[in-house]
């Protein structure tokens, strides 16, 4: 069965679906889902469009659902308003079978729908939070001075030596005061796969590696070994710094939706850890006094 009906044009047009590949750049990254559903848009009154079996489908449950399925049909097309319909009515159909089954009353099922109910509301609600904070231009100049400032811009040609031990380190240092070649105590000790090259990095940036390395790095004199071993969480490097460069910072319209999306996601990480340090988690068969909930991570 085909339907047609162009309510739908305007409907995605209200909603901005019709306008969602137009979207800025700058737009951070969200599931389809709440990104359909998020209340920043305006609020529609859901209207009636068929009813299968007697359950009424509605605009607001063909947006819904297109967006669940990755947005995959453009609802400002005929074609595409049809196919989704039909994808709609056809999924009904066999979800009602399910139902009269009583696939619900599975706990698996049960939980599967309890936790895309949990997923929704949860995207919904970062989307509101974000939307109540939006990322301002002179915040993204920070972010982008702060990471291309002018002790940022440079890229050094550098060797390094990587060993275990902070003695064996002091020990290749002194090596290096007598005389002895750097690429072969490189190649002899080095526990980095740049021992191949006699330790040879190339050209990098401090961002590019680890911030206690590009410190030192930053600070060695060009021509010049470190003379104190640099620790890392790889072990013990010393670092020949044998040139340097100016380095040109990306143009900020390039680089700009990268420090919104970074900025939006701290936004989301401070919010997120504020509401776990104001709940109460229980870890079921632990005492309370001695309970700690599992480790907050990253919302990436």
């Amino acid at each position: 069965m085909k339907l047609r009906f162009s309510t739908l044009l305007v409907i995605s047009a209200v909603s901005g679906i019709a306008m969602a590949e137009e979207q800025s750049a700058t737009t951070a990254p969200a599931s389809p889902a709440a990104t359909e559903a998020a209340a920043g848009a305006e609020v529609m009154t859901p209207k009636v469009l068929v009813a299968v079996n007697g359950q009424p489908v509605t605009d607001a449950d063909v947006l819904a659902f297109n967006a669940l399925q990755g947005n995959k049909q453009p609802l400002n097309t005929e074609q595409g308003q049809v196919q989704v319909m039909n994808q709609l009515i056809n999924t009904a159909l066999v979800a009602q079978v399910g139902t009269a089954n009583k696939l619900q009353d599975n706990p698996q099922v049960a939980a599967a729908i309890k936790m895309a109910t949990m997923q929704v509301l949860a995207e919904v609600q970062m989307n509101n939070f974000l939307a109540s904070q939006p990322v301002t231009d002179e915040e993204i100049k920070s972010a982008y001075d702060e990471k291309f400032g002018p002790d940022k811009l440079t890229e050094f040609k550098a060797r390094h030596i990587l060993v275990k031990d902070e003695q064996q380190a002091k020990d290749l240092i002194k090596a290096l005061d007598e005389g002895k070649d750097f690429a072969e105590l490189a190649k002899e000790n080095s526990m980095d796969p740049s021992k191949a090259q006699g330790g040879d990095l190339g050209w990098i940036g401090r961002g590019q590696v680890v911030a206690s390395f590009g410190d030192a790095m930053a600070q060695q004199e060009k021509g010049k070994h470190s003379k104190v071993p640099v620790q890392t969480q790889f072990g013990w490097h010393i670092i020949l710094v044998e040139d340097s460069r100016p380095q040109e910072p990306p143009k900020m319209e390039d680089v700009k939706s990268q420090f919104y999306s970074l900025i939006q996601q701290q936004r989301l990480s401070a919010y997120i850890g504020d509401l776990r340090k104001a709940a109460k988690i229980e870890v079921a068969g632990v005492a309370e006094e001695g309970a700690a909930a599992p480790a907050a991570e990253d919302n990436k």
